[in-house]
């Protein structure tokens, strides 16, 4: 259990002070401390988040800042140090932030966590074979980073994605569909049934479809990718990733203005794979998700004064 106290500020222990060899007064019975801080100060520098508690951490954090040199991170490339966080605080701060230079556990660890984060990101990019150079700022390596997941990298990141996963190579082809849609489940099985005797899709669509679904009286509605389908017909879509030319989906539902049963139930044919138009950058960017897994598997290192490194979210957890 976290050890607490509360923010009385005439009843804060001069032992307690003394017992966290906290160096910056001579411990002392009298209540005028003349040399150093004061014992309001003391406290209002031990509570850095001002809540009238100061917990444990808040006692770690108070000594961890008064070594600048201390290492509180380790990764692969190096350190990071107590100066190069509160350097990184000053520089850009955070909003609720009042001290750069006392800066709460909470404030300290997430910008720690962002600092992190961001070498791990250069490290897994310089393992992909780009050049990252190490010696600079934040802002400069962040340059970098960015540069790279917007350019070469994006382009690596997809063949790797492409080659983990076949299905993108079906995901990123244009699946040409006929829309069949009804207003009643009955109708849609029936239609259903049509085209698997072999009737051909437009010649049922034009038939049966309800008024106003399709541009198209044939129910032709186009050549997309899945992520294109998937965003038009939500995970009524999913099928197509599994179907082949010819095929019909189950029948499947949803709301709709233009049924008087105020649903519309239909099916899906796929009439062609365009094979020869398949773009896989039309599934969207893929390097912030290849580097998610990349960086990952580096190891890290928390000093338990800031808290502890949790490897799957890639975030510090403060200290309690």
């Amino acid at each position: 259990m976290a050890h607490y106290f509360l923010k009385l500020r005439h009843l804060l222990a001069i032992t307690s002070i003394c017992l966290l060899v906290l160096s910056v007064a001579a411990c002392s019975d009298s209540p005028n401390l003349e040399d150093g801080l004061s014992r309001d100060e003391i406290f209002d520098q031990i509570d850095q988040d001002n809540d009238g508690v100061a917990l444990r951490s808040d006692y770690l954090m108070t000594v961890t800042l008064m070594d600048p040199t201390k290492v509180v991170a380790s990764h692969p490339q190096g350190d990071v140090t107590v100066e190069a966080v509160l350097d990184s605080l000053e520089a850009s701060p955070p909003s609720g932030l009042t001290d750069p230079a006392n800066p709460s556990t909470r404030l300290f660890a997430a910008r720690l966590t962002s600092m992190l984060r961001l070498r791990l990101a250069a490290l897994a990019i310089e393992g992909a074979g780009f050049a990252i150079e190490f010696e600079v700022d934040d802002e400069q390596l962040n340059s970098q980073v960015q540069a790279h997941i917007t350019g070469g990298f994006e382009d690596w990141a997809r063949e790797r994605a492409f080659q983990a996963d076949p299905r993108l190579e079906k995901f990123s082809t244009p699946h040409c569909v006929t829309l069949i849609a009804v207003a009643t489940e009955a109708a849609a099985n029936i239609a259903r049934e049509r085209l698997i005797a072999g009737e051909p899709a437009s010649v049922v669509a034009s038939q049966v479809n309800a008024p106003g679904i399709t541009t198209a009286v044939n129910g032709d509605v186009g050549c997309a990718d899945l992520l294109t389908w998937a965003n038009t017909f939500g995970e009524n879509a999913a099928p197509l990733g599994e179907m082949s030319v010819g095929e019909a989906s189950e029948v499947v539902s949803m709301p709709s203005e233009y049924s008087p049963t105020g649903r519309l139930w239909f099916v899906l044919f796929l009439r062609e794979l365009q094979e020869d138009q398949k773009d896989p950058t039309a599934l969207g960017p893929f390097a912030q998700q290849v580097l998610a897994d990349l960086v990952t598997e580096y190891p890290v290192t928390v000093d338990p004064s800031v808290g502890t490194w949790d490897s799957t979210a890639l975030s510090i957890a403060p200290a309690q």
